[in-house]
């Protein structure tokens, strides 16, 4: 039989779902307990935004406890699964200036966090399936499911880190600001749960918005808000101490590893460099182009293992106007298209627009993750990686293909100056020392076997070698990559 008891959330949330805010003044108003004078303040505005108006979030931060029922209402009110929130609740830490004799004294703030609904969504932006869009009235920035093939690249673009990739669906979900209460007049879940009413939506100009946080952070610790313009304002009369830091973070590390992705990159490139390195020595040399042809389908179908729904890739170049995922997707296809020519027919033609191709596949796998903004993928050092990638991946094929002396030297000259940009340029030494030790001693065994004159079966070991330490360093590319968003755990 079932049970009639019910929770505290679960009644105080049916009490506000019983009433929009109008009717809510109407009762307080005929019971005698509205206030005579000045204004009537629900949690929700009681008209829509106007024409260049938005809604948004306000958080008094002076309020929040972290008792999280904002996050289990937000649980409960969209039926996600378990372990699936749309809210989190993070904190500061830190400590209070020492002033008038007495000595800084421990503090610490809890910060709840969702969609902010930015003003210039990058999630938006950067979505290859055009599977989100933004309110032209309401402002609010919805995620829809049905477009979505799961390559969780909005997970990267949004600086906040807010859109979550849901494993068991294959998608991307995120909060839309329960905008089917709004619609009806109710409070979004969190900000009915919230017991102190610290959550609530407000209407924003959104022109005087975008110029009063240029320069800015939402709290200590985020990213700019500069980069998206997100509408969330967290307000504070005590006011936050200088220096404080994120609990339970760790700043640029603690990132994903990526396998599909990684074997896609340095295989692309790979094949990439073998085309142009051939155009550049005017070798036309057919197995070189065969060898590097194969390596870039290769790299391509281990992509499709990256994406939450595979069968969906064809819509991935529905946003070539505006996303770099799309434009890396069209270029690398036109790219294995004019190489597939190439090899079939033996042409010269299609090889040299091939390696023009491939030059743009890769220019826009770099743009790819520059245009995310994250400090690790910023355009030099993504730019670096990926150019001596592709030109020491494409010299160990030409080499293993018959390249002789010339591919030898560029592969030498290439590892060279890779390894020795890594040493020097990248930041923190490799988590694992064992795995960076193999990255050099796999780069420097190539290099070994370059200036050898190998045969056949040495340069292969060549090539082996090379595409291993590659992937090492492009995995450390992405688990180096992570930042977080919003301070505190993502739980």
């Amino acid at each position: 039989m079932p049970s009639t008891h019910t929770t505290p959330l679960e009644r105080y949330l049916a009490e506000q779902a019983d009433l929009t805010p109008v009717e809510r003044f109407a009762v307080a108003h005929d019971a005698g307990t509205a206030p005579d004078a000045g204004i009537w303040q629900d949690r929700i505005p009681l008209t829509r935004p106007q024409p260049g108006q938005q809604y948004a979030f306000d958080v008094n931060l002076d309020t929040c406890t972290g008792c999280k029922a904002c996050v289990t209402a937000c649980h409960n009110v969209n039926g996600l699964d378990e372990g699936e929130s749309f809210r989190t609740v993070g904190l500061l830490k830190g400590a209070t200036p020492a002033k008038a004799g007495l000595p800084a004294q421990p503090f610490q703030q809890t910060v709840t966090a969702a969609c902010h609904h930015c003003v210039d969504p990058a999630c938006l932006a950067g979505c290859p399936t055009n599977a989100y869009e933004k309110d032209l009235v309401t402002g609010i920035v919805a995620h829809i499911e049905g477009r979505c093939l799961g390559c969780g690249y909005c997970t990267w673009t949004c600086p906040y880190e807010v859109p979550q990739f849901n494993s068991a669906r294959g998608v991307v979900r995120k909060c839309d600001m329960c905008s089917d209460r709004l619609s009806e007049g109710q409070d979004p879940g969190c900000v009915s749960a919230c017991p102190n009413g610290a959550i609530t939506i407000t209407v924003v100009d959104t022109a005087a918005h975008s110029r009063e946080v240029k320069g800015h952070t939402l709290v200590p610790t985020a990213p700019p808000s500069d980069i998206t313009v997100p509408t969330t304002t967290y307000r504070s009369d005590w006011g936050l101490p200088d220096g404080l830091t994120a609990a339970g973070t760790a700043p640029g590390g603690g990132g994903r590893s990526h396998e599909p992705l990684v074997a896609m990159l340095v295989l692309t490139q790979a094949s990439a460099g073998a085309f142009v390195l051939d155009a550049v020595l005017s070798r036309h040399h057919r197995s070189t182009l065969a060898l590097g042809l194969v390596l870039g389908l290769a790299g391509l179908t281990a992509s499709i293992l990256h994406l939450g729904r595979p069968e969906r890739a064809w819509r991935a170049m529905n946003g070539i106007r505006h996303s770099w995922l799309s434009r890396e997707v069209a270029t690398l296809g036109l790219f294995t298209a004019l190489a597939s020519a190439a090899v079939v027919t033996g042409w010269r033609v299609p090889a040299i627009a091939a390696a023009v191709a491939g030059v743009a596949g890769v220019a826009c796998s770099a743009m790819l993750y520059v245009a995310t903004r994250r400090p690790s993928w910023g355009a030099s050092l993504t730019g670096v990686r990926f150019l001596l990638g592709s030109v020491v991946g494409g010299a160990a094929v030409a080499l293993t293909t018959g390249g002789g002396h010339a591919a030898a030297m560029v592969l030498v000259a290439g590892l060279a100056a890779k390894l020795a940009w890594e040493s020097s340029v990248v930041l923190r030494p490799f988590p694992l020392p064992a795995i960076g030790r193999a990255r050099y001693a796999l780069g420097a065994a190539a290099m070994v076997v370059a200036l050898s004159a190998p045969g056949a079966a040495l340069a292969l070991v060549a090539l082996v070698a090379v595409l291993a330490g590659e992937m090492i360093e492009r995995t450390r590319f992405f688990v180096d990559a992570s930042w977080t968003g919003m301070p505190g755990p993502k739980t």
